[in-house]
């Protein structure tokens, strides 16, 4: 076992696959040596080669690095693309609506504690006299929360608009029972 105690995601994968496990979850960009390191692959230009097919196939982008290196960053348009397909692809268009009714609920009810209309106004809200640290935290953590559920409404709207069109693309599309049709495919 390593250091890292990561043998057990590596166990079954090939290097190429482990490069491709890091790559896809870059938050933030990274250099070859970094991914390299993390996939704990042995060979620089076995990571360096796979790095660019996932290029190639639009999975990460490759950008230049503050020290004139060639860098592999998230390719965010694709993750939300992929997100959009996912939620049409396992979601009827019904479960689409209540989630972003939860979500709604749940940004209401903030609304409501703090007395606030919007989630600039509770930001606001941070430095007002008389909060303890634990009321700011409390407000700093829903705050993270109201930002990803902002995201993700927009997310579900998004799928909700493009629904149909998504659906209707595909072989089978027009049965609105089925909804284990996959829009990627």
């Amino acid at each position: 076992m390593t250091d890292r105690g990561l043998d057990s995601w590596t166990d079954d994968l090939t290097a190429r696959e482990r490069v491709r496990e890091i790559a896809t979850t870059l938050t933030s960009p990274r250099s070859v040596e970094w991914v390299r390191e993390e996939a704990q692959v042995s060979s620089w230009q076995t990571a360096k080669d796979e790095l660019e097919m996932l290029v190639q196939f639009g999975q990460v982008q490759a950008i230049d690095g503050d020290d004139g290196n060639t860098k592999y960053a998230p390719n965010y348009q694709r993750r939300y693309f992929d997100e959009l397909a996912e939620l049409i692809n396992d979601h009827a268009r019904d479960e689409l609506r209540e989630q972003i009714a939860d979500v709604q609920a749940e940004i209401d009810e903030w609304k409501s504690e703090f007395e606030v209309e919007s989630r600039d106004e509770l930001e606001s809200t941070l430095a007002e006299e008389g909060l303890s640290g634990e009321e700011v935290r409390r407000r700093n953590e829903i705050l993270r929360q109201w930002e990803r559920y902002e995201d993700n409404k927009r997310l579900l709207q998004h799928a909700l608009e493009l629904y149909d069109d998504a659906r209707s693309l595909h072989p089978g599309a027009d049965d609105p029972s089925n909804s284990s049709l996959s829009v990627s495919q």
